[in-house]
């Protein structure tokens, strides 16, 4: 009888590394598309942002020509992104007023854009739209204590 029990134990085992191995085998065909390879599933933003319409004008800096009027998609505690008529070149530094509802003062500070990119819709007259994404740098604390009151006051999305 015992022997029985350890021929049926050997059996189980060989058809455990069996399966095993086969198992192996699959998992060496199966192909991951490069995101999975760098995608951790993890969000690479730092701050909340907030789906806001903000009005915003903006100025590039060194620039002759009059503030651009535009509007936000979203904001956040460093950073912007505008829809604008022109595309903005990477690393350009912007001089931004944002008006924040229930403030009477626009909050001032200065900008670069991180990137830009060529939306698929256009406006009411058929002109181009450009997603422009704003990193905020210079900002002085009484605007900055402005944003993140208006901040505190948004739900997250």
């Amino acid at each position: 009888m015992l022997l029985a029990y350890i021929l049926a134990l050997i059996l189980l085992l060989i058809i455990l590394f069996l399966l095993w191995n086969e198992e192996l085998r699959l998992r060496k065909n199966i192909t991951h598309g490069l995101a999975s390879k760098y995608w951790v599933l993890r969000e690479r933003r730092r701050f909340v942002r907030f789906k806001q319409d903000v009005k915003i004008r903006y100025n590039l800096k060194q620039s002759s020509y009059e503030a651009q009027s535009t509007k936000s998609v979203d904001v956040s505690r460093k950073g912007v992104c505008l829809i604008t008529y022109e595309k903005l070149k990477e690393k350009a530094f912007l001089e931004l007023e944002l008006e924040l509802p229930d403030f009477s003062r626009p909050v001032k500070l200065m900008g670069q854009v991180a990137w830009t990119k060529d939306m698929e819709k256009q406006d009411d007259k058929g002109r181009r739209l450009f997603s422009v994404g704003i990193r905020f740098l210079k900002i002085n604390p009484s605007s900055e204590a402005l944003l993140l009151t208006h901040l505190n006051t948004l739900k997250r999305p």
